[in-house]
Order: C-alpha cells, then sequence, then structure tokens
C-alpha cells in the first residue's frame, strides 16, 4: 500500500485486542455476574477486576449486554466426537450446555447473561447468532440426516423440537434455580427421539 494512505488503514483496522487483556475482562465480567447479576452489573468493578480501563471494554465491545453474552458463551464447552446411540445425534448438540451449567457459580453466569440479552440488543443479536450458528443449524442437519436414514418421522417442527429440547434448561435456570445434573441431555435426547421415531 502506498505510504501516504497507511494511516487509514490502520484506522480502518481498529484497535487490536490484547489476548491477556480480554480474557482478563471477561473472566472479570463472569465475577461480577456471579456476584451481582445483570441488574446489579457495574462496569467500574469489572475494571478494577481485570484492571482495564473503561474505555477499553467500550472500544471492544458493542453493548454492555453483548460483553456479558460473550463472557458467558466462553463457559460454553466444544462437543464431544464419540457419538454411540442414534439418539446420542440430539443429545451431542445440547450436551454443551449441560456441562456449562453444572456449577452453581456458571448457573449464576448465564443466567443474568441470558437476562442482559433479553434487555440489551445487540446482547440479543449475539445470543440470538450463538443459538443459531451452535444449536438450530446443526439440529437441523441432524434431523435431516436421521429423517433420510427414515430413523424419525420426516414432518418434524424444528421450532417445537427446539422447545422440547432447550426449554427444560430454562426451566431449571429461571424457575427451579438449580444446576444441571449429568446425563440431563441424554435423557431429553431419549425423551424427544421417542416421539420422533418412525
Amino acid at each position: 500500500m502506498d505510504g501516504q494512505y497507511a494511516h487509514i488503514e490502520r484506522r480502518r483496522q481498529g484497535p487490536k485486542r490484547s489476548d491477556a487483556s480480554r480474557d482478563a475482562i471477561l473472566q472479570a465480567v463472569r465475577d461480577e455476574l456471579a456476584d451481582n447479576g445483570w441488574r446489579s452489573f457495574s462496569v467500574d468493578n469489572v475494571a478494577r477486576r481485570a484492571r482495564a480501563s473503561k474505555q477499553t471494554i467500550y472500544k471492544w465491545w458493542p453493548s454492555i449486554g453483548a460483553l456479558c453474552v460473550d463472557a458467558s458463551l466462553c463457559l460454553i464447552q466444544d462437543r464431544p466426537v464419540e457419538i454411540n446411540r442414534i439418539e446420542d445425534h440430539l443429545a451431542h448438540i445440547i450436551w454443551p450446555l449441560e456441562q456449562a451449567l453444572h456449577s452453581t457459580k456458571d448457573t449464576y453466569v448465564l443466567r443474568a447473561a441470558l437476562l442482559a440479552a433479553a434487555d440489551d440488543e445487540k446482547a440479543g443479536e449475539e445470543l440470538r447468532q450463538w443459538v443459531k450458528t451452535e444449536i438450530r443449524t446443526p439440529l437441523r442437519m441432524v434431523l435431516a440426516d436421521l429423517s433420510n436414514r427414515k430413523t424419525i418421522h420426516r414432518d418434524w417442527d424444528i421450532d417445537s423440537i427446539m422447545d422440547a429440547l432447550l426449554g427444560p434448561f430454562w426451566n431449571r435456570l429461571f424457575i427451579m434455580n438449580s444446576p444441571i445434573p449429568r446425563g440431563f441431555s441424554a435423557e431429553l435426547a431419549t425423551q424427544v427421539f421417542k416421539k420422533l421415531k418412525r
């Protein structure tokens, strides 16, 4: 690039995040959500915990709600590779949520992030995109594959299946206010699979 335009390109690229600083901020957000929840969330506390400036936080995230969602989604692990039973294909989709919601602290964090997503437009967009990418699209592919194999009936409705698989998680989070027990995903998947089976 011509030297006279290099400064324009640098401005377009924006600030480069320091991985260590970003990780410290996200951890501080999780600690703040666990201690004070979304309604009493304090950016000042986060900046103090992470030893970062508020200016940096506002520059790196489009909104405080989006920051909270970003921090909470870091708790959700990758899916295991091994799948044994046919119904495990369904459990495979929701297993990361089960893993993330074993501990009381992480349950508080994720609950607070869902409230942030309900209140904040940018946070809601980020959460919906995550659900689409990590749950809805993989689920649609699994269901299409199972119906092509004539293992389940073809007239399934993805929104109804999403409700059946995710609804119990939201019930545990908001109504029962309790962590998710181990094996929860497999049990849910078995119930849903029975209804879909040909």
